[in-house]
């Protein structure tokens, strides 16, 4: 197929004079895929809202934003040789935007960016003082790593991956975390790391075997949602920390479910709990 690439800027001014104005901006920028086998994509995003999801075939990406130019500067960029999409605030604007945000720029400033499907993904996501909502249902996510500021994050896994995903990590900072049936990833390493906040994290989906996971929580309030038909195995290094594991076993310093030898899949966890509570919710 014939490839083609169109970026469309539209310079949208919408606030008049004074210190409190806003000067709202719109990027739209879309490539068709061609011969591209992989994509690694670089977000860098300050504040706002951000959403990913999957792109209409037969697009590599699909990205829309809004911004305010009067204290943001959007990038976008695309390297052919090394298929690799970056996009977000640079550096030197996300530490200005920071220290003059506004409710109005977090309430009407997105990024909305879909995927290609189809192709291995290496997903690179710096999130600063978002609200994200991340749908990877349809998409072939090989590595991917999150971290954020103050954020609030959700990640849905909605179908299986289509090949195991070597690493899945995730740094939350100091907000919250939601993952929806994680299972789904088929990740071979997976580290959730919080420092005050949310986190929950759903283990449904279609998979088999062993699912390990590395937990770094402190001042934080976690939630594991574990089908029942799965066993869960627990060794945190506790720090004036609550782990629910009531009904479990001990056995050289883990902590297993009942049944744990019997079920046909596992969740395995380990880390440490720093002045946290770790619940588990036994799921249908």
């Amino acid at each position: 197929m014939k490839s083609f690439f169109l970026a469309l800027v539209t310079l949208v001014a919408l606030a008049g004079p004074g210190p409190d104005a806003h000067n709202w901006r719109t990027l739209t920028a879309r490539r068709a895929r061609a011969t591209e086998d992989s994509l690694r994509v670089v977000v860098r995003y300050d504040a706002g809202n951000v959403s990913i999801a999957a792109a209409a075939a037969p697009l590599l990406y699909d990205a829309k934003a809004r911004f305010d130019a009067t204290q943001q500067r959007l990038s976008r960029s695309f390297d052919a040789t090394s298929r690799t999409l970056r996009i977000g605030l640079d550096s030197s604007t996300m530490q200005r935007a920071a220290r003059h945000s506004s409710r109005a720029r977090d309430r009407e400033g997105y990024l909305t960016l879909g995927l290609a499907m189809g192709i291995p993904l290496d997903l690179d996501l710096d999130l600063g003082t978002t609200r994200a909502k991340i749908d990877l249902a349809s998409l072939w996510v090989s590595t991917m790593r999150v971290s954020s500021g103050a954020t609030e994050t959700e990640l849905s896994f909605g179908s299986p991956n289509a090949h195991p995903m070597r690493e899945l990590t995730v740094d939350a900072g100091v907000g919250s975390i939601t993952i929806h049936e994680l299972g789904n990833a088929h990740a071979e390493r997976t580290t959730i790391a919080s420092t005050v906040g949310d986190v929950d994290l759903d283990l449904g989906g279609d998979w088999t075997g062993d699912v390990p996971i590395t937990l770094r929580v402190a001042l934080t309030s976690t939630t594991l949602r574990v089908p029942r038909d799965a066993g869960i195995a627990i060794r945190l290094a506790q720090r004036i920390s609550t782990v629910d594991t009531d009904g479990f076993t001990a056995r050289d310093g883990v902590m297993y479910s009942a049944g744990y030898d019997q079920a046909k899949r596992h969740v395995i966890v380990d880390g440490s709990a720093t002045l946290a509570t770790v619940d588990v919710v036994w799921k249908d």
